[in-house]
Parts: C-alpha cells; sequence; structure tokens
C-alpha cells in the first residue's frame, strides 16, 4: 500500500546526493570521489517524498482510459489498412487475399478498405477484339480476327486458290475500312490426296457488300408495299345475294382505288352445297362487274376448279378519281 506524505511518520533519514570532488591521485591524475550521505533537513522531506511518489505512479498506467479508446477508433483503422496496403502490394495479385480482422472496429475499417489498391484486369485493345457480327451466332463462319487459323487458303478475283497465307500477314495487307476477309469453309478433318489442309477464306468488298444490302432491303420494301395493295376478298360458293351484293360494292371501291384484289372462292363450313350451275354463274357475275369498272382486269390467269377452291386476280390501271372541288354557288344579283 502506498503511503502519502502526509501520513508518514515525522523524521529524517539519510538520501545519497551525488557531488563529485576533484582529488589529486597519486600519479597526479584526478578521479571521481565516492558520494558522501547527505543529511536531508526535516522542512525538505515532504517535497523529495512528493517528487518521489509521482515518479512511482507514471509507471503504471490504465487499459481502459478515453485516450486508448479513441486511439482504436480513429486511428488503429488507418493504421491496419496501411500495414495491409504494404503486404499487398508484394504478394501476387492471383494469390493474394485479405486478412480477416477480428478485432473491433469492424464497421471502421469496412469504411476504409477502399483504400487498399485493386489490381484491375488490362481491357483488350479494339483491334483484338472479335465483331459482334462473327459472334453473333455459334454456326455462322468466323471473319477477320475472329479467324483463328494460323494459315489459310485465299480465293483471288478469278475463284483461284492462292496460299497458304500466314492469316495475321494477310489481314494487315487489306485495308479495314474497304475490305474484309471472309471463312468460306473449315479446314476438313480428314484432308484427302491433294486436298490442302487449311480452311478457305475470300477477301469481301465492303462497298459492293453494303450496296447489295441497300438494294435487298429496298426490294423487301417495295414487295411489302405492293402486298400492303393487294386486298382479298372471299365468296361462299351457296352466298346469299344480301352478301353478294355488299362483296361486289367492295370490289368495285378496291379496283377504283388502284388495288389489287384476290377473290377467292370456296366452300363455307355448315353451309349447303352450291351446284355446277350456282358456281359458274357465281364467277361471271364476278367477271362482269369487273368488266364494269374502267381499267380493270385479270393480270393473272384463275387458279382451282368449280365447287373447291378457286382464285381470281384482277387489278386495275386507271387512276383514282379526283375528288370534285364544291363550288360555291353565286348569290343572284338583283335586276333592276
Amino acid at each position: 500500500m502506498c503511503l502519502s506524505p502526509a501520513s508518514a511518520p515525522q523524521f529524517c533519514f539519510l538520501q545519497a546526493q551525488v557531488q563529485p570532488k576533484r582529488q589529486p591521485y597519486n600519479n597526479g591524475k584526478t578521479v571521481r570521489s565516492v558520494p558522501e550521505p547527505t543529511l536531508l533537513k526535516p522542512c525538505d522531506w515532504p517535497v523529495t517524498r512528493e517528487r518521489d511518489f509521482r515518479t512511482n505512479m507514471r509507471i503504471t498506467r490504465c487499459l481502459y482510459n478515453s485516450r486508448t479508446a479513441l486511439h482504436r477508433v480513429f486511428v488503429s483503422p488507418f493504421e491496419k489498412v496501411e500495414s495491409i496496403s504494404r503486404r499487398s502490394a508484394l504478394l501476387n495479385p492471383v494469390s493474394r487475399a485479405l486478412p480477416t480482422i477480428l478485432s473491433p472496429p469492424l464497421q471502421g475499417f469496412a469504411r476504409h478498405a477502399a483504400l487498399i489498391p485493386r489490381f484491375k484486369k488490362k481491357r483488350p485493345s479494339p483491334s483484338d477484339t472479335v465483331s459482334d457480327a462473327a459472334a453473333a451466332k455459334p454456326g455462322q463462319l468466323p471473319q477477320d480476327r475472329a479467324i483463328s487459323d494460323r494459315e489459310v487458303m485465299v480465293v483471288d478475283g478469278n475463284n483461284k486458290l492462292t496460299g497458304p497465307h500466314n492469316t495475321r500477314t494477310f489481314l494487315r495487307s487489306l485495308d479495314p475500312e474497304t475490305q474484309s476477309l471472309r471463312m468460306v469453309s473449315r479446314p476438313p478433318p480428314r484432308p484427302a490426296t491433294g486436298q490442302p489442309p487449311f480452311a478457305i477464306c475470300r477477301v469481301v468488298d465492303k462497298v459492293a457488300e453494303k450496296e447489295k444490302e441497300r438494294a435487298l432491303q429496298k426490294t423487301k420494301k417495295d414487295n411489302a408495299r405492293r402486298l400492303a395493295r393487294v386486298k382479298e376478298l372471299e365468296f361462299n360458293w351457296a352466298i346469299a345475294p344480301h352478301d353478294m351484293g355488299h362483296k361486289m360494292k367492295q370490289m368495285k371501291t378496291f379496283l377504283e382505288k388502284g388495288y389489287k384484289v384476290e377473290v377467292l372462292f370456296a366452300k363455307k363450313k355448315g353451309s349447303r352445297i352450291a351446284t355446277t350451275e350456282e358456281a359458274g354463274a357465281l364467277v361471271q357475275q364476278v367477271r362482269d362487274a369487273v368488266a364494269e369498272v374502267a381499267g380493270a382486269r385479270e393480270y393473272k390467269d384463275a387458279e382451282g376448279q368449280l365447287r373447291k377452291v378457286m382464285r381470281l386476280h384482277l387489278e386495275s390501271t386507271a387512276k383514282p378519281a379526283a375528288k370534285a372541288a364544291p363550288v360555291a354557288e353565286a348569290a343572284p344579283e338583283a335586276s333592276t
């Protein structure tokens, strides 16, 4: 138990104080003399005892105080991150793994873990990337840099095989803006005698290919537009007179507007079976109605047979009639 200076007994004690004195020696050299005990006065005892007491108290330090807690919260995470970053820089990026840190605070370490340098993968250059068109379909033959064969045979402008050529060297000789190397056939697994064991490629002109694609798209649009101007009407062999008049009126309207009309004759399910005379008369009525429209005709022979399925192909060369402009009636002038 530590006693305070106030509770200590009032008596004097001896304290050794080093007071060096120079004294001559036998050979004329000086030596440090032995410290002499000095008797302290009673008035000096409390000051000296208090100084020794404070010196001894500095040795013991509390492990759970505010200073230690603040150091663990604000300083310790940064020190751990810095030490980990030094070790991770020396390790292989493949086998590098972050050590598990169990000491608190975990939230602070997770917040500062982003400071650790990461090794990013190198992005491939545009010249090394495979074109999307070649990689879109698995069964499609490769082209340009997607060709993995080291050597290939190339078909020239006269449809003759040349080569074998080194694929990368041949690609560097082409203009990537206007030319493309396309694989026509893969190398045979078991080449026959005299057959080259290489893939066959062809140089394609990109400009001509784009023009051909534009022409094909235009043809498709024209066909779609032409099909959009084709109207189809269906007649039952045993059609009622009221329905017959309505269909005839529709057919004339389409022909007058310049549409192509396809008239389909067929038996409707659940209706009665028409006779041969009724079927022939129905077809004749349709042809007579077509003759009433100016410029209307059958541009193709009829298909099918009576009482089964029959089709008429009609068109009109006449332009649609222009709408008459309304004429304003002039007000009659009063006669004088």
